[in-house]
C-alpha cells in the first residue's frame, strides 16, 4: 500500500472513527466467495465527519435514524489515500449538504486485490442500512459519493446493488470518475500538458494502477471494474457527475454521460467546469467552491425534486395504461 500523509482536521469540523462490522451476507455473483469467507469478526475503519456549524445545528448529540448521510470513497488509483487525506473535501461536502459524511477506509491494492474493493464498498452501505444494526438508515437518505477511483467505485457499487436486485441509495455525485482502467481514451495523452496525472498510465511497468489492482488483466474491462463497459445503466439513481474541461479523464467521463444519457429511467447531470484539472474541487480554487455549491444544491433539492418528477410521470403512465385497457 503506497502510504499518503494524514492531514489536520479542518477548525470547524467534528470527526468521529466508525468501525463498521463486515459480515456474510449471502451475496451472489463475483462477491460470493469473499462474502463466505467472512466470518463476522473483521471490521473496517471508517470516519464521521461533519461541518460543526449545520450538524451540531440540526441534530445535536444524537442523530436520528432519519437522518440523511453521505457515504463518501476516497480516490487514489485503489491504491494510496484515505478517509484521512481527504478531509478537507469531506469537510466542504459536509457544510454544503449539511449532512455527516461516513468516509470510508476501503482495502486497497496491491495487498488487496479485486473485487476486495468492491466488498467493502457493498458492505459499508448494507452495514448503513442494516435494521440490526446501530444505524438503520433508510437507503433513500443515503447519497453515495466518491473522487476518481473512488467515483468508479460508486459507481460500481450500484451496479452491484442494481444488477443483484438490493437496495440503491437516495443519489450519487461522481467528482472526475475514473471508469475506464484501460487508458484507452485519447485525453490520457493529450491532456498531460494541462493536468497534474501521469500521461497514460497503461505505459508504465510497476506503478500501473491496473496492475496492481486485478490479478486477472482479463476483468479489465468488467463492468464492476471499467463501470464504462457496463452493458446498461438502465434504473440507477439520479447521477451528478463533476469533471474538469482539462483533465486526463475528459474523455472517458463524456463518454460515460453519453452512455447514461442514453439508458432507461436514469437521470444524469454533468458539470464540465473549464480549464480545472482532475478532482479540481480539492483544491482551492474559485471554482471549486462553485462545484461544491452545486452538490450542495444537488443534495438538498435537485435529487428531491427528480425523485418527485419521476413518481409523477410512473403514475401518469399507470393512468394512461388503465385508461387504454377500458
Amino acid at each position: 500500500m503506497l502510504i499518503a500523509p494524514t492531514f489536520l482536521k479542518p477548525i470547524t469540523s467534528k470527526i468521529e472513527t466508525e468501525y463498521i462490522l463486515v459480515k456474510k451476507r449471502n451475496l451472489c455473483g463475483i462477491l460470493s466467495k469473499l462474502d463466505q469467507g467472512e466470518t463476522g469478526t473483521r471490521t473496517m475503519e471508517a470516519e464521521w465527519m461533519s461541518a460543526i456549524s449545520t450538524w451540531e445545528k440540526i441534530y445535536g448529540k444524537a442523530p436520528p435514524s432519519c437522518e440523511k448521510i453521505v457515504l463518501y470513497f476516497h480516490g487514489g488509483a485503489y491504491c494510496s489515500m484515505s478517509a484521512q487525506t481527504h478531509r478537507t473535501l469531506t469537510h466542504k461536502i459536509s457544510k454544503a449538504t449539511n449532512r455527516r459524511v461516513l468516509a470510508v477506509n476501503y482495502r486497497l491494492a496491491p495487498e488487496t486485490r479485486f473485487p476486495g474493493a468492491l466488498l467493502d464498498a457493498v458492505q459499508s452501505f448494507l452495514y448503513l442500512i442494516d435494521g440490526n444494526e446501530k444505524h438503520r438508515l433508510n437507503p433513500k437518505n443515503i447519497i453515495v459519493m466518491g473522487d476518481s477511483a473512488g467515483g468508479g467505485l460508486c459507481l460500481a457499487m450500484m451496479l452491484y446493488l442494481r444488477d443483484h436486485s438490493l437496495p440503491l441509495p437516495e443519489g450519487a455525485v461522481l467528482l472526475s470518475p475514473w471508469v475506464d482502467l484501460t487508458f484507452s481514451y485519447p485525453s490520457w495523452n493529450d491532456a498531460n500538458l494541462y493536468d497534474y496525472l501521469p500521461s497514460n498510465p497503461a505505459e508504465l511497468k510497476s506503478m500501473n494502477p491496473a496492475l496492481l489492482y486485478l490479478d486477472d488483466q482479463k476483468l479489465i474491462r468488467h463492468p464492476y471494474v471499467s463501470p464504462i463497459f457496463a452493458d446498461n445503466f438502465d434504473n440507477m439513481p439520479p447521477i451528478l457527475i463533476q469533471s474538469g474541461g482539462c483533465e486526463s479523464l475528459r474523455d472517458e467521463i463524456c463518454d460515460l454521460t453519453d452512455k447514461i444519457q442514453k439508458s432507461k429511467l436514469t437521470m444524469v447531470h454533468h458539470e464540465i467546469y473549464e480549464d480545472m484539472v482532475h478532482v479540481f474541487q480539492a483544491f482551492p480554487f474559485g471554482k471549486s467552491s462553485e462545484a461544491i455549491e452545486s452538490i450542495g444544491w444537488w443534495s438538498k433539492i435537485g435529487i428531491s425534486l427528480i425523485t418527485q418528477w419521476d413518481t409523477r410521470s410512473k403514475e401518469c403512465e399507470k393512468k394512461n395504461e388503465i385508461l387504454d385497457e377500458n
